[in-house]
């Protein structure tokens, strides 16, 4: 019936035979009925309620118009030739409008740092950071898991609408099987599940930023939780990172006043950079003193290949004041949109709040299928093939940038999916990544992640997460004569000019 649905008001002036021709009309043009009959008289009486003689008259007067035609034995159908007249003649006769101006009641968009080439996936060597590799996604284990996740008493629970509680199986697997190896002990009510890591921080910046707080972030660092504060109207303040991830011994002791401390400790980004113990601790000791909230995005230590991954901020937290985010974009794939935190009971019951007004909870089926996966064990399998995968894409890394890149030793991270590479002064990165894109090579420029203006422009991002192994030397090598070719001009000085000068001994 939902095709019968035409504007047809009986209290209108206008007849309804006319209400009808104009509605069918819209609906012709609209090419709703490009590929079958119109209804008959009879079902399109009874379905607006009018009689059959008003759908005739209108029917008539559309078949005088030539727009709908009559087959034999079939019916009544639209008329292409008359569609295309019709369509042209509307276009000549519409009068000029005045459209809602729309720029003038919207806010300036939030800025959109880092882009992505939508065609990544066609470019030979795509040294692009994000993106999944299709082929290690657990394509039978989580159409396993998906189907357990719908076969298991409390369906119900699964499909329905849980208001803002999340799946308690998913929770507690979290708690006993994922956390623990992070050193972290957590309380169900600690724990939220959240569309990811993005998610997370728009509801922790609506409930502890205002405007003019004070957020302190690593300095280059991720330029989508820099703006998330800064639209919630926070102060950001940049603080430096060196190899050893945030150098917390350069701030001051109140953290430049900040009341939130957004790190990555143990794959900084974009660097890479592993914050060291002795770190970790002196910043839980001067976020107390400040009585400051310690963010930690920890969203893949899972990817570390050098030694043990370190121990997460929040577990050496006795102060209840690290707020602890997991991410299974990297471990999986980033369309699932699943992630958690871990929080005071407190700072959880309020992003659950706040949450509830913007899409109540994540999809039940997902966090369900998420749970078995995780108590299969599907999951710890999982990572240890992605782990083996990525190992050989990271070693094979290190190699080809100690092979091509001479300009400066470049620090080697001990994990994570991608390589910052500073290059030589004078560098532009931006300048380079638009002409390597001639060649197929793709890559990240390094100034969107700053938050320092300006912002230094000859740092380069390289990921590798998507990379065939057999390209990646030769993808380096090409960025790297790219960075040697681009700079070699600048640097070679120019020539003496000869002054005009009279030879000793002669006259002018």
């Amino acid at each position: 019936m939902a095709d019968f649905l035409l504007p047809v008001n009986p209290q209108s002036a206008v007849p309804l035979y006319e209400q009808i021709i104009t509605g069918l009309e819209d609906a012709i043009l609209a090419g709703q009925y490009d590929d079958g009959p119109l209804p008959s008289t009879r079902r399109l009486a009874e379905a607006l309620g009018v009689s059959r003689n008003t759908v005739l008259t209108a029917y008539d007067r559309l078949m005088e118009q030539g727009l709908i035609v009559t087959v034999p034995r079939r019916g009544l159908y639209v008329s292409s030739d008359a569609v295309v007249r019709m369509r042209a003649a509307r276009r000549t006769a519409r009068s000029p409008m005045q459209p809602i101006d729309w720029a003038a009641r919207l806010p300036e968009p939030p800025p959109t740092p880092v882009h992505r080439d939508p065609a990544w996936a066609r470019a030979p060597f795509p040294f692009v950071v994000g993106q999944p590799d299709p082929s290690m996604f657990p394509i039978g284990a989580w159409e396993r898991a998906q189907r357990e996740a719908l076969r298991q008493d409390g369906l119900s629970r699964v499909i329905g609408d849980a208001g803002q509680a999340d799946d308690p199986e998913l929770v507690r697997q979290l708690c006993e099987h994922v956390l623990p190896a992070r050193g972290i002990s957590a309380h169900p009510d600690q724990v939220m599940i959240t569309l990811g890591s993005t998610h997370a921080l728009h509801l922790l910046a609506s409930v502890l930023v205002r405007p003019g707080s004070v957020v302190l972030v690593e300095d280059p660092g991720y330029p989508d939780a820099r703006t998330i504060m800064q639209m919630a109207g926070a102060d950001v303040v940049p603080g430096r990172v060196d190899e050893d991830g945030l150098v917390v011994e350069d701030l001051p002791a109140d953290l430049h006043g900040a009341q939130l401390v957004y790190v990555t400790p143990s794959h900084q980004y974009p660097t890479g950079a592993t914050m060291s113990a002795s770190r970790r601790e002196e910043l839980l000791r001067r976020a107390g003193a400040a009585d400051a909230v310690v963010i930690e995005d920890d969203y893949d230590p899972e990817m570390t290949f050098r030694g043990m991954p370190a121990v997460a901020v929040r577990a050496l937290d006795d102060e209840d004041r690290v707020v602890y985010l997991g991410s299974f974009s990297k471990l999986l794939a980033p369309g699932l949109r699943l992630g958690y935190v871990v929080a005071s009971p407190a700072l959880v019951d309020a992003m659950r709040a706040r949450s509830r007004y913007v899409l109540r909870h994540p999809p039940g089926p997902m966090q369900r299928a998420l749970a078995q996966m995780v108590a299969s064990r599907d999951l710890a399998r999982h990572v240890r093939r992605v782990r083996a995968h990525y190992q050989g894409l990271y070693e094979e890394m290190v190699r080809a940038v100690e092979r091509h890149v001479r300009w400066g030793p470049q620090p080697v991270p001990r994990g994570g999916l991608a390589r910052w590479i500073t290059g030589p002064p004078g560098l532009d990165a931006g300048e380079l990544a638009r002409e390597l894109r001639r060649q197929g090579v793709l890559l990240d420029p390094g100034a969107p992640y700053w938050a320092t203006r300006p912002a230094p422009r000859h740092h380069l991002r390289l990921g590798y997460q998507v990379m065939p192994l057999d390209r990646i030397d030769e993808g380096v090598r090409r960025v790297a004569a790219a960075v040697e070719d681009q700079v070699r001009p600048r640097l070679v000085p120019p020539p003496t000019r000869k002054l005009d000068v009279p030879l000793r001994g002669r006259s002018s």
